[in-house]
């Protein structure tokens, strides 16, 4: 199967012909051209990223007062009110990545991709395999790295280049999938 990267498309150019007295003209002709990944671009990709954040603070929130409730039932003992705050401070930490490897991996969306009717799909625009998954999810954790959704016309992010991971909308992996089935049937390889 072809990967999504490599499936092409029809285009059309423009070229400029000499005839045989030398008068140049213009004419157009049909090519064969590598078809870019329509990614999500990156104003869905900032409201995902909210989206997430809200759900993320509501189970962060949750886990904090089940904490209390821990704290509040061993008041009198230091060392276990200690043991607490350190399982959870690492089950905190550990939360984030874990919300989008569980979500990602279940659904191939989290709560905000929901929303826009998004997937995230590997190079052969399947559902990605739980190491990819698990390598996008802690790349999360690199500073700046949701910054790294600006600026292209398609948004290609940190997470998603390094894990080799695409977000595409539910039409576009409709015509990737129809177009992988065409060029497949083509050229077998």
């Amino acid at each position: 199967m072809k990967r999504i990267t490599e499936l092409t498309e029809e285009r059309w150019r423009t070229v400029h012909i000499r005839d045989e007295y030398g008068n140049r003209y213009s004419d157009t002709e049909e090519y064969l051209a590598k078809r870019p990944v329509k990614t999500v671009t990156s104003g869905p990709r900032f409201g995902h990223h909210i989206v997430d954040l809200i759900c993320f603070q509501i189970i962060i929130y949750t886990v904090n007062w089940g904490i209390g409730l821990l704290y509040t039932a061993f008041q009198f003992n230091p060392f276990i009110n200690l043991t607490i705050a350190l399982f959870g401070s690492v089950f905190l930490l550990l939360l984030y990545p874990a919300l989008y490897m569980f979500c990602e991996y279940q659904w191939q969306r989290t709560p905000g991709k929901f929303l826009t009717d998004t997937f995230v799909i590997d190079e052969y625009g399947n559902k990605p395999p739980l190491r990819a998954i698990i390598f996008r999810s802690l790349i999360r954790l690199v500073p700046f790295e949701p910054f790294s959704c600006w600026g292209d016309t398609y948004s290609y992010g940190w997470h998603d280049r390094w894990a080799k991971t695409w977000v595409v909308t539910r039409e576009e992996l409709t015509e990737l999938k129809r177009l992988q089935m065409e060029q497949n049937e083509v050229d077998p390889a």
